[in-house]
């Protein structure tokens, strides 16, 4: 019988009390036949090593704005919500994760984290930075909804994942990738040019701006997404 992945997930603290992650994050990962175990942000970085080590795969979710300090800006004021340590961590359990061949899925923040970690940028507010942005921040539909379109483009794992091509997705967030990680390519955008997707050159480290745990009950195409991560971590990518 075939063992099932163990796929990390980090877990940010709230209110200094207590640490969580979304509940959709975990139920994505075990509909796709992974093992979640939550990583606690906020240990010591000297361990990031060890516990990329004990993972098949590492899965960065959605969270706070990533500290401006960590890609060489000064923050505009629309950055508030920031924890240096949670950033900390995250930037040295991704370098570690890599180092080691990990499988990696970045969502929202996390694909913000991921570039940061390899050297690339961020605008820090769409809005303030792009004025000829669209929405990327709906705030009265359910995740599950639809919101704006994103381009898929051929050759990508994400291609392999979801197909190419159009692919309406929901949008929670007010930051984004503005210079590529090097090692890096642009794997999605969306119709004003901002980037929604990117990935490494050879499909194990995938990042999405949107939120697919959201949706993949109601629209199940994005559940391929998971799958294909939990099969690379498996070993059958």
């Amino acid at each position: 019988m075939r063992m099932r992945p163990i796929i990390g997930m980090t877990a940010c603290q709230e209110d200094q009390k207590i640490y969580k992650t979304n509940n959709t994050y975990v139920r994505a990962v075990l509909r796709a036949g992974g093992v979640p175990v939550l990583l606690p942000v906020g240990g010591r970085p000297e361990d990031c090593g060890r516990l990329a080590a004990m993972v098949d795969g590492l899965l960065i979710p959605g969270g706070l704005d990533v500290a401006t300090q960590f890609f060489g800006e000064e923050p505009v004021k629309e950055v508030t919500c920031i924890d240096r340590v949670q950033d900390t961590f995250e930037l040295e359990l991704i370098r570690q994760a890599a180092a080691l061949g990990k499988p990696m899925l970045a969502i929202c923040r996390g694909l913000q984290v991921v570039n940061v970690a390899f050297g690339g940028t961020l605008y820090q507010d769409i809005p303030t930075q792009c004025p000829q942005a669209m929405g990327h921040r709906q705030e009265t539909a359910s995740r599950s909804e639809e919101y704006h379109t994103v381009d898929i483009l051929p050759g990508t794992a994400l291609a392999a994942a979801l197909g190419e091509g159009p692919l309406l997705t929901n949008s929670y967030h007010h930051q984004a990738v503005k210079d590529l990680a090097p090692g890096f390519i642009v794997s999605a955008r969306a119709k004003d040019g901002i980037i929604e997707a990117i990935e490494d050159r050879n499909g194990s480290i995938l990042g999405v701006q949107w939120h697919p745990e959201c949706m993949e009950e109601r629209h199940p195409r994005f559940r391929q997404l998971f799958t294909a991560f939990v099969a690379r971590a498996a070993g059958e990518g």
